[in-house]
């Protein structure tokens, strides 16, 4: 059957079950960098039931799928993505009981942050201007301003699309190290949901310290602009990108309409017009010059999605 045809028969069957779904999705408008093309069909799970039944049934029709949070660290190709892209960021229910805290998958991490501190949790400061779901800070261990997601990261349940089997990984079996996860190894454990252990604390006392850590970020980070946020790991504990980057005399370097930026030198961002292929140009640039000044190799932390995922 034609591609296009198959689609469509989702898209029916999915709006039959009452799954929110939409056809040729302007990618660029669920992305924090505002680059990419239409995805052929986007779907908007409520739940984790409606996440298994709408992976299951593109799992059997051999349809490609990705997941997607909040898309503030992917770039989304210009030609689109041939496939359906599930988007997790109406699983956003949040539970506390005591001094732990369960949120969906496409909870914003800012907003549990906020929600931890009505609540006189202590633990989440660090998460607070954080721009992912939570999904994606566990996926890769998100953390900032001396915080990671694994100091406070009690378990995570994930739903297996290989077994088609929905089950809870402790904290120690979620492998957590920079950056990574053993979910950023295996594309088939899928994130619905995680529980964090956090301490009792003084809710003005909390304030205070996301109120410094907010103020720090608009300070330092270009976040006037469209970006991904920070665009590559750090080689090495000792070496920070961002400085290599200045010293290398690229700030400001441009490439199309995409920018290192000004303020910060480890963000490249979209100053208007920019296309994937700008920042991917830019991005092999910046690679090339600090292996040429430096010898190290660049990782890109910036997930990128496209027709050949």
């Amino acid at each position: 059957m034609d591609r296009d045809l198959v689609l469509l028969s989702l898209m029916r069957k999915y709006e039959k079950e009452g799954i929110e779904c939409q056809n040729a999705l302007p990618l660029s408008s669920k992305s924090s960098f505002k680059i990419g093309g239409k995805a052929d069909l986007a779907v908007f799970p409520k739940n984790t039931s409606e996440l298994e039944y709408v992976v299951a049934y593109l799992t059997d029709r051999e349809i490609p799928y990705i997941i997607v949070g909040n898309g503030s660290n992917i770039l989304f190709e210009d030609e689109g993505y041939r496939g359906c892209v599930i988007f997790t960021e109406k699983m956003n229910d949040v539970k506390i009981e005591g001094n732990r805290i369960y949120a969906g998958v496409g909870t914003s991490f800012t907003a549990l942050a906020s929600k931890a501190k009505a609540a006189s949790l202590t633990g989440l400061e660090f998460a607070y201007g954080i721009p992912g779901s939570v999904g994606g800070a566990v996926v890769m261990n998100a953390g900032a301003y001396g915080g990671q997601t694994a100091d406070v990261l009690e378990s995570c349940d994930v739903f297996d699309a290989e077994k088609c089997e929905l089950y809870t990984l402790t904290k120690d079996e979620m492998k957590l190290s920079y950056r990574h996860s053993v979910l950023s190894e295996n594309k088939n454990l899928i994130c619905v949901g995680a529980t964090f252990t956090l301490k009792e604390g003084n809710k003005e006392e909390i304030d205070a310290v996301m109120r410094d850590l907010m103020q720090r970020r608009i300070s330092k980070q270009p976040l006037e602009y469209p970006s991904a946020g920070s665009v590559f790991k750090r080689p090495a504990p000792d070496l920070f990108v961002g400085k290599m980057i200045e010293d290398s005399g690229l700030k400001g370097y441009t490439v199309g309409g995409a920018q290192v930026s000004e303020k910060h030198a480890g963000f490249i961002i979209n100053v208007g017009g920019a296309t994937a292929k700008d920042v991917l140009g830019l991005v092999e640039h910046i690679q090339s010059v600090i292996k040429k000044n430096y010898g190290v190799e660049l990782e890109c932390e910036i997930r990128r999605v496209g027709t050949g995922e």
